[in-house]
């Protein structure tokens, strides 16, 4: 970091900061007898004001006042006093010596008086507050000041100061030249300090462009000073917007500011890279040191975890990595805090990480819990297994197989492979390819095949095993690709079901696995394993996945369903529509469910109400509306109960595979009967869809049962209860359904 980079020794504005008032006195008087600069004292008064110490001031600018107006040097005096006035400080009393020190500076300048008479300053003041921010903003606009335009122009040199008509003309950077009344002026533009970024680049574009380049926190200083001593990521990505650093050159020289401001004694830098906060300190305070304090200060390990990700994301030098885990290490290490072993494990397993060794208080937790007793039932996990499924957050779990390694030495593969069907989520992936980087593909091979009889049982690890194992990765005979297409489709539909069930994010994480495996690439996984399917195994698939599968697998297995040989090749296999579940509409599902929830939660409580006031009537034997609400009571109580298990045994038309050409449940079909020539359409839907238009028809009506099956060209007599009906079947074509 550059000398230049920091602010200078704020002598200053350090006594202020730390309440030291006698020395800050003594310095000032300093600072008087020596006749030097007044920035550094600005800077002070400024934290002054902000705690509220302006009037213990007054005494020592008055002194200096009258040093520099001897020194004649009155605009500082001028400034000085107005600065102490804007704070609310003595305003009336100072207000006269304030008029004095502005007619000294400006008094002889043509526009003095009308800047003056604008503003307000003018003899006889009681709180020359307002007058003098109006002065010192029209002052901005003098000639050869640079101002700056939000509303497109950008920054401009005032060239003329028309005083006779109070005009301003201004020249932009594109050479555009323009004349505004000065009150106009005053609200449409800001008037620019020359360190502010845009002034600079205005006056010197070339030399900008190396300081942003040799010196970027000294540009930083200037953005955040701008800001008030504090700017948000987002306010210096605008400021260097405005002189043209902007896309991958913003990123770069926003890289390298950061890091120095991190390890600079006199900014303060929070949150990540894209969103946080620079502020400049008011004393130098040791990054680490403050790092250590900040972190340290947090009341729970999670949230402490948190934080250190975040400023892990922005790459810190290493001397700020150690402190921050040097104090994620005492912190998981305590004993007696409120922190749950979970946090603990995944601060552990951060520091494993980062150091490329076990912390001792993981191992010996660990190895603790590895010597307690498996629990009989092998299909729950031994204790050290439960601890890692136990760790939260994928990569976290990812890292146990270093600690498994740890803990086991060569013989882990041996504790891997037995127990590779309880490893977490996050850790199954890694460990399978390490047991396969150590030879073991002859014993992973055959726990493939074991898991393909029992896909359910370890998802994540059957996936990772289908992965090595359908590319050829793995030894042993498998068994033939129809039925691993079978067990993992099962597995799909089982994840596929399970997606919705409340915090279970990873059967979603778990599916979108699955689903990438079987659906990406040329030649699809999936396709390949039911190239040679048989049509019954491909309609067995058909009914597996109206369950409901991502839609990238359903659109492979239709392409095979359609190509299923007609009715009579099938093997004998049932359609879909062919067992004992109610096939419906999402509509008409929901109408259902209404008329279910109607007559449990208003029906039946008005029959209860109903038997209270009857038995209030006295005698039973001979009470007419006692025995009509028990009887409504049975119908009700009947009705519910069918209700209830029509709901539970529902598929909806919506997630079936339609046999192309084939009359179905959510078809319409248009037929033509054989005596008359008549034609009539019909749509065969559900049930509970007779609603939704009038030619809608129960696929369980008689008519819709002689034609389901059926295709374009078939001729069949259908047994009505009227009579039978010979017809042939015209047109059939998906019904479109919302």
């Amino acid at each position: 970091m550059t000398t230049s980079a920091a602010p200078k020794a704020m002598t200053l504005t350090s006594l202020v900061a730390q309440d030291k008032w006698v020395e800050f006195d003594d310095a000032w008087s300093e600072l008087i007898g020596s006749k030097g600069p007044t920035d550094e004292l600005f800077a002070a008064l400024r934290i002054a004001a902000e705690k509220k110490r302006i009037p213990r001031c007054i005494p020592q600018v008055r002194l200096h006042v009258e040093a520099l107006d001897d020194q004649g040097r009155h605009e500082e005096a001028a400034r000085l006093l107005g600065f102490v006035v804007s704070t609310g400080a003595s305003a009336g009393e100072l207000a006269p010596l304030l008029l004095e020190q502005a007619q000294k500076t400006w008094g002889a300048e043509p526009w003095f008086a009308k800047y003056a008479e604008i503003a307000g300053l003018v003899a006889g003041l009681s709180d020359a507050r307002k007058p003098w921010s109006a002065f010192e903003r029209l002052l901005g606009f003098g000639q050869g000041r640079l101002v700056y335009h939000p509303g497109g122009w950008g920054t401009g040199e005032v060239t003329e100061l028309h005083a006779d008509t109070l005009e301003i003309s201004v020249r932009f950077a594109n050479g555009r030249r323009d004349r505004f009344p000065l009150a106009a002026a005053s609200d449409i533009f800001d008037p620019l300090a020359e360190d502010d970024l845009r002034a600079q680049h205005f006056r010197d574009a070339d030399a900008l462009k190396k300081k942003l380049r040799d010196d970027p926190l000294d540009v930083l200083k200037s953005v955040v000073v701008r800001h008030g001593g504090k700017a948000s990521v987002a306010g210096i990505k605008n400021a260097l917007c405005q002189v043209g650093v902007d896309g991958s050159a913003w990123t770069a020289w926003w890289r390298k500011a950061r890091k120095l401001a991190e390890n600079s004694e006199w900014f303060k830098v929070t949150g990540v890279a894209t969103r946080g906060d620079v502020a400049l300190l008011r004393t130098a305070v040791d990054p680490a040191t403050d790092l250590r304090r900040e972190l340290e200060g947090y009341a729970t390990l999670e949230a402490l975890l948190a934080q250190v990700r975040n400023q892990l994301l922005a790459k810190p030098d290493e001397r700020l990595r150690n402190v921050m885990f040097e104090v994620i290490e005492k912190r998981a290490g305590q004993t007696g805090t409120r922190d749950p072993l979970s946090i603990r494990l995944s601060a552990w397993m951060l520091l494993r990480d980062e150091r490329e060794e076990p912390p001792a208080a993981l191992l010996e937790h660990a190895r603790a819990v590895a010597a307690q007793p498996a629990p009989q039932d092998p299909n729950l996990p031994p204790p050290l297994w439960k601890l890692f499924q136990s760790i939260p957050g994928a990569k976290e779990q990812e890292r146990a197989v270093l600690l498994l390694q740890d803990l086991f030495g060569d013989a882990w593969p041996e504790e891997a492979l037995k127990n590779l069907h309880h490893a977490a989520p996050g850790m199954v992936r890694a460990l399978v390819d390490a047991l396969a980087a150590k030879g073991r593909r002859a014993e992973l091979g055959a726990l493939y095949r074991e898991l393909l009889a029992r896909p359910l049982r370890a998802p994540e690890t059957l996936i990772a095993l289908a992965r090595l194992g359908e590319a050829g990765k793995l030894q042993g005979e498998l068994p033939p690709a129809p039925q691993r297409a079978v067990a993992l489709l099962a597995l799909a539909t089982n994840l596929y079901v399970a997606r919705d069930s409340r915090g279970d994010t990873v059967a979603a994480r778990t599916k979108g696995k699955l689903t990438e495996l079987l659906t990406k690439g040329k030649e699809p996984l999936l396709a390949r394993l039911l190239a040679t399917a048989e049509p019954a195994t491909i309609e067995s698939i058909q009914r597996t996945i109206q369950r409901g599968v991502d839609e990238e697998i359903e659109a492979i297995v239709a392409e095979f369903v359609v190509a299923v040989p007609a009715t009579g090749a099938r093997g004998g296999a049932p359609h879909f529509w062919e067992n004992e579940r109610t096939w419906t509409t999402k509509k008409g599902l929901e109408k259902r469910a209404q008329e279910f929830k109607h007559l449990r939660e208003v029906k039946i409580p008005a029959n209860q109400d109903a038997i209270g006031r009857a038995a209030a009537m006295g005698d039973l034997s001979e009470n007419a509306e006692w025995e009509a609400a028990i009887e409504e009571q049975r119908t009700l109580t009947s009705r519910a109960m069918a209700m209830e298990t029509e709901l539970r045994s529902v598929e909806l038309i919506e997630n079936a595979i339609l046999l192309e050409g084939v009359v179905s449940p959510g078809t319409h079909v248009r037929y033509r009967e054989a005596k008359s020539g008549a034609e009539h359409e019909i749509t065969i839907l559900g049930p509970w869809d007779m609603d939704q238009g009038e030619q809608v028809v129960s696929y369980r009506a008689p008519l819709a049962q002689g034609l389901l099956g059926r295709r374009a060209g078939d001729r069949v007599v259908v047994n009505l209860p009227g009579g039978d009906l010979d017809v042939e079947v015209v047109e059939i074509r998906a019904h479109h359904l919302d």
